[in-house]
Formats: structure tokens, C-alpha cells, sequence
């Protein structure tokens, strides 16, 4: 009942592979925050590498870069269920989007200890809504939504997903970038 055969792989197997790319990189932040030499008690860091000032030029077209960039990548990240992409890459568009713009104004901040906090619990709900279709098709891990269903039905399961995992993967790979720049200080 799929559009194409990705999305076929997607509507039953793929969430497996979501899975565990979502764990993995759960992993890497939990471990490049292990090995940061810096306490996550530490102030926020900014995002200025020194406290030079960023070139004009690149302050403007980060600017006109970032609505550009967060919208292509709530696109990839909503289309997910229909082409190629999905959670995943269009996670690390929005996470590098923000990145540019921490990067381009001083006074942004990140509170690591949110940001972690919030990928942590977004991994137990990707689990948790995962883990319905136990109760739901007899299967683990899974679409929730009976084999019978419409591909609309089913659409709502992964582009929910997909959500889930755009987020889990942005505030990961922030959190990662914030870890290097605080040991690069």
C-alpha cells in the first residue's frame, strides 16, 4: 500500500534503522560530553570563537541563509515519509541552520544541560510511540497503524517519526558542536 519503495521499507522496517541511528548518536553526545574536558556546569558557551568580530559580510549572508536552511530542513524533514531523507538528514539541516546562527550573533546562548535533558527525553518518546504498535499489530517496533490501513493513516505515524527524530538529531549535533567549542576555548 506504499507510494514508492522506500517508503514501503519505511512504513515497517525502517524504524528500526531510525532506531538505532537515534541511540548511536545518543551515544556520541553522551560520550564527547564524557571526554569534554569542561564541566556541563560551566556558563553557556557562546558561539564566538574569539571575541573578534565576525566579518559583515558573512554576518548578511548568514541571515539571508538561515530562514532558506530551516525551512529546507522542516521540508526534508516533513516529506520524510514520501522521498529519500527524512528525520535524520533533515535534523542535521536545521541543527547546522542554528549552528550558523549561534555563530553569527554573540549574544545567543545554549543551555547544555537542556539541550541534553531534551534529547534524552525526545529518545524515550521516539521508543515510547515505537514501542505502541506492540499493543496495536503484535510487533515491536513497528508502524501502530493495522496493516489495512490507509497510507494517509499510516503517513501520520512516520511523518511523527520523522518530527521526533529531526529534532532528537538537531539538539544532538548542537550539543556536540557547543562540547568543541567549549574544549577549542
Amino acid at each position: 500500500g506504499s507510494q514508492n519503495l522506500v517508503t514501503g521499507i519505511y512504513l515497517d522496517y525502517r524504524l528500526f534503522d531510525s532506531l538505532f541511528e537515534a541511540a548511536i548518536l545518543l551515544i556520541a553526545v553522551s560520550g564527547v560530553m564524557l571526554i569534554s574536558e569542561h564541566s556541563i556546569d560551566e556558563k553557556n558557551a557562546t558561539f564566538m570563537i574569539d571575541k573578534q568580530k565576525t566579518p559583515e559580510l558573512f554576518v548578511i549572508f548568514s541571515r539571508i541563509l538561515y530562514p532558506i536552511m530551516l525551512l529546507f530542513g522542516i521540508y526534508v524533514i516533513i516529506n520524510g515519509h514520501l522521498s529519500p531523507g527524512g528525520g535524520f538528514q533533515g535534523g542535521t539541516i536545521v541543527a547546522t541552520a542554528i549552528l550558523i546562527l549561534y555563530y553569527i550573533d554573540i549574544r545567543k546562548t545554549v543551555d547544555v544541560h537542556r539541550v541534553l535533558t531534551i534529547e534524552k527525553f525526545l529518545f524515550l518518546l521516539l521508543v515510547l510511540i515505537s514501542s505502541l504498535s506492540f499493543f496495536t499489530r503484535g510487533t515491536l517496533f513497528t508502524n501502530f497503524a493495522p496493516i489495512d490501513s490507509s497510507i494517509e493513516v499510516k503517513a501520520i505515524f512516520l511523518t511523527m517519526m520523522n518530527i521526533l527524530i529531526g529534532l532528537k538529531v538537531s539538539l544532538g549535533l548542537v550539543a556536540i558542536f557547543t562540547a568543541f567549542l567549549k574544549e577549542g576555548r
